[in-house]
């Protein structure tokens, strides 16, 4: 049976997904779900074994599931015991994007009309950029193997997309910040930046140009958007900027230690961390261009830098009954590039002299 369930914990339940064959007229039943899934009560095929002439785990893009609807009934406890809910519910959810391809049409979601009016709002603030051409990686799990071709076109839909999230969770009262969701919007943000600049080579402070774009996309199905977009563009402009100088630093500094490691080589958690400390670079940043370069990470040794790192700064600490400020390397970054504060002249510290 099908069972949908939102994370480790929180409700879930049976579901019903609905897919659609764009071809039709044959039974398609063993493409569902790239194939993972076991029909009439049979197991899960391995990934890799051959049904019907397909290869399990290997997505067919004619059969794509459109709607799913979730019978709330549970809820998912920490110790993996479910607990009936309340008041269980049905939890439906369409794709948008995906039954305008059917209807149509078009094989990707990105070839629709919507994307079409994102893809030329960056080709206008990039000068230049040639126009979206839809292609697409042989190998999506291999970015290292990609052609120049398929990363610009995957750089146009990593900024159409992320613009389209940051403009609606702004507009609905979000902001990026250090933690929580807002933490999950600035890596939106940075990873849009990054492609942008990085493949599309796009000039610094593009990427806030692109909410009008937006705004007149979705302005009438969502008014709100239409309220204050420049506030939306003054969040967008300041993020941007931050993180701009500090990824320039980066990539420089992060490319001189890549180049020392072989090919499959692995970066030590003393340089991710020294990235992060140093630079101000986000660690999931150095994972994600390590990854592209065929390269990984010592998270481990990250982690264990960190921890270290942590313990000094509560060491250094410990004198003081109140609390202590503590700095992320971001906003140290900012403080000496953005705002122009010189570091502090802490030379007085090393010469005492008691008679004075």
């Amino acid at each position: 049976d099908n069972f949908w369930e939102m994370g480790d914990t929180g409700p879930c339940g049976p579901c019903s997904e609905i897919h659609y064959d764009r071809i039709g007229g044959r039974d398609a039943s063993h493409l569902v779900n790239d194939g993972c899934v076991g029909r009439n009560g049979e197991p899960i095929p391995a990934k890799g074994a051959v049904v019907k002439g397909h290869t399990v785990g290997v997505p067919d893009p004619n059969v794509l599931e459109i709607w799913n609807n979730v019978f709330m009934q549970f809820n998912r406890e920490r110790d993996g015991s479910l607990t009936p809910l309340p008041a269980p519910c049905v939890d439906t959810g369409m794709g948008l994007e995906r039954v305008s391809s059917i209807l149509l049409d078009k094989m990707s979601n990105y070839d629709i009309d919507v994307f079409a009016a994102l893809f030329k709002a960056i080709q206008a603030v990039v000068p230049g950029l040639r126009e979206y051409a839809g292609k697409v990686g042989e190998d999506m799990e291999d970015a290292a193997k990609w052609t120049e071709d398929e990363r610009v076109d995957m750089a146009f839909r990593v900024v159409a997309d992320h613009i389209r999230t940051l403009t609606f969770a702004i507009t609905d009262g979000a902001q990026p910040s250090a933690e929580g969701r807002g933490y999950v919007l600035r890596r939106i943000l940075r990873r849009a930046v990054r492609y942008g600049g990085e493949i599309l080579k796009a000039p610094e402070g593009f990427f806030h140009q692109l909410v009008d774009a937006v705004v007149e996309q979705f302005g009438d199905a969502f008014p709100e958007l239409r309220k204050d977009p420049e506030r939306v563009k003054a969040i967008l402009r300041e993020e941007e900027a931050t993180f701009s100088r500090t990824l320039k630093n980066g990539i420089r500094q992060l490319g001189k230690y890549c180049e020392k490691l072989p090919a499959g080589g692995t970066l030590s958690g003393e340089e991710a961390f020294k990235m992060y400390d140093t630079y101000g670079f986000p660690v999931d940043l150095t994972l994600l261009m390590c990854e592209e370069k065929g390269l990984t990470v010592d998270e481990a040794g990250y982690e264990a830098e960190m921890e270290r790192a942590k313990k000094r700064s509560q060491e250094g600490g410990s004198f003081s009954r109140g609390g202590s400020v503590v700095l992320e390397a971001e906003q140290t970054v900012a403080l000496a590039e953005r705002m122009g504060v010189p570091r502090t002249d802490d030379a007085p510290k090393w010469v005492w002299d008691s008679a004075a």
